[in-house]
């Protein structure tokens, strides 16, 4: 029987976020709870993080139980970001790498037990209008850029010195990279890919890069993301419409659509594969400015109803009607 919550635990919207989201699955947990990061609507990110131990396991004194979000931790005060993104490095051990992005300027930020989140030297991306990580199995790091030109460029960066990071140039010479200017850029680490295969969306057309040169046309999008699937990785694409575009590059006759719930415009979307289920990828998508926590289970399979993500936040006595994140 699944512990009950404690009476001192109620249920709050997440805080007001704006832009791009990231969403990670990390170390910590009996499974490996997720990591969402969020731009706030005024000043700094937010991280929450969502309990997926087992429903019968006893939740952290203050914590969510099992199957829910927590409440949002403030940080990286003091500037407006517009997008931002996470992923859970082999380094440290179990740090957080985070990438964001204000205006056109990037931002690296990393999360570690012994220091919380701390500002670290920025990728040298110029002048960007959208920016991704990723890590490959060996460790080394990426940074993928979409310049403010439409041009996209791959940072790569030498993990050596961990956590100082040494960036260069790894761009991949293809003529198909700059027929478009680009709206959207994701980079997905393939299982056994020396690097991250690329992909990019735009209003007209779309086209994923695996890391041995191979392109591959996906669909027009606005806004995309992609995980490492088992063997192959799996693209999601908003264009317009009550779906997400679902697709594997090379493999056109596994295109499918993910039913959407909420009404409007995609916004944002994030998603990562969860080890304790193989096949599944979790998503979080916020369309007409409401956040939804989606799972999907992959081709075949039953996709479980996306939830409206809430979090469970502990009660503060006189904090009125309704609680307060942590700031």
């Amino acid at each position: 029987m699944a512990a009950p919550p404690s009476s001192s635990l109620r249920v709050a919207s997440p805080p007001l976020s704006r832009g791009g989201i990231g969403l990670a699955q990390g170390r910590y947990g009996v499974r490996g709870n997720l990591e969402l990061v969020l731009c706030d609507d005024q000043d700094g990110l937010w991280v929450l993080w969502f309990n997926s131990d087992p429903r019968d396991t006893a939740p952290e004194p203050g914590g969510p139980p099992p199957g829910d979000w927590s409440g949002g931790l403030r940080f990286a005060a003091g500037r407006r970001y517009d997008e931002v993104g996470v992923l859970q490095s082999r380094h440290g051990p179990h740090h957080l790498e985070l990438v964001a992005r204000s205006g056109d300027s990037s931002h690296r930020l990393r999360w570690s037990p012994e220091a919380a989140f701390t500002t670290e030297p920025s990728p040298p991306s110029g002048p960007a209008r959208a920016v991704v990580a990723a890590e490959t199995a060996d460790g080394t790091l990426w940074t993928g850029v979409l310049g403010t030109d439409g041009e996209p460029r791959v940072l790569r960066a030498d993990p050596s010195a961990y956590p100082h990071l040494d960036w260069s140039d790894d761009s991949p010479a293809h003529a198909l990279l700059t027929d478009s200017r680009w709206t959207a850029i994701a980079l997905v680490a393939v299982r056994d890919g020396a690097r991250p295969g690329i992909v990019l969306a735009g209003d007209r057309e779309g086209i994923y890069l695996s890391p041995t040169g191979d392109t591959h046309p996906i669909p027009a999008g606005t806004v995309a993301a992609a995980v490492a699937g088992d063997v192959d990785p799996r693209v999601y694409v908003w264009s317009e419409g009550p779906w997400l575009e679902v697709v594997t590059p090379g493999r056109p006759g596994r295109a499918r659509r993910l039913q959407l719930p909420g009404i409007g415009d995609v916004t944002a979307v994030a998603a990562t594969p969860v080890s304790f289920e193989p096949g599944r990828t979790d998503l979080v998508v916020r369309r007409g400015g409401q956040l939804w926590h989606l799972r999907d289970t992959g081709p075949g399979g039953d996709t479980v109803a996306a939830t409206p993500l809430m979090s469970r936040l502990t009660s503060v006595p006189g904090d009125g009607p309704r609680p307060v994140h942590r700031g």
